[in-house]
């Protein structure tokens, strides 16, 4: 299922930036020279940790250039209670596994309309994973660790100032934590949430 997954992420990608070729660079190129605006995103990241069913949520606070280019700053901590029996000063304990990070991201949209959006958003997760003990209250085996995550994702504008996406991706621990013994690698099925910032504000200052 994750070499499935993988790979048809890695056609999508090749597939969108081959076809756009040379006009790529120049879009790019023009979006930065626009006059940016603020972008306001809750997302959920469903994937796996280990065996676990484990749900990461973030928000992102950046700035987007021309509809095409944005660039930004989340937090994402891990929302789903994952349970593991750990030996901690020579007992036996049930700890509950942590995880969450601080994450630059850019997102390209290659495709939009009134109302459809196709899009690929990447970010690295600058962070860290630990066990936590509530009847000790301390954190054990934290270590930091670094992730990233491309995706492909399609966004609905269902209302003036609020969007509703889906998305599928994969998330690759390039530095993990030695002392925990869980699979953080897994693929990644996202929903997102968008508020459209700046018409809001817009539209609030001319009221």
């Amino acid at each position: 299922m994750v070499k499935i997954l993988t790979s048809v992420l890695i056609v999508l990608l090749a597939v969108n930036i081959t076809a756009k070729g040379q006009s790529f660079e120049q879009e790019l190129r023009t979006a930065i020279s626009t006059k940016p605006s603020l972008e306001f995103k809750i997302d959920s990241r469903n994937s796996f940790i280990s065996r676990s069913n484990a749900r990461v949520v973030g928000l992102k606070l950046g700035v987007q250039f021309d509809d095409k280019l944005s660039f930004g700053f989340g937090y994402n901590r891990l929302w789903s209670k994952i349970k593991r029996t750990a030996i901690i000063n020579g007992l036996e304990r049930v700890t509950e596994l942590r995880f969450h990070h601080i994450s630059p991201y850019s997102e390209y949209v290659f495709f939009r309309d009134e109302r459809w959006e196709l899009s690929i958003p990447v970010q690295f997760g600058f962070g860290s994973t630990f066990l936590s003990s509530e009847t000790l209250d301390k954190k054990y085996k934290k270590k930091f660790v670094l992730s990233y995550e491309p995706a492909i994702t399609v966004q609905y504008r269902f209302m003036k100032y609020l969007g509703a996406g889906i998305g599928i991706g994969y998330r690759l621990m390039i530095i993990d934590n030695p002392s925990i013994d869980e699979q953080f690698t897994s693929p990644v099925y996202l929903l997102k949430f968008r508020l459209y910032f700046e018409d809001f504000v817009n539209d609030l200052w001319h009221n």
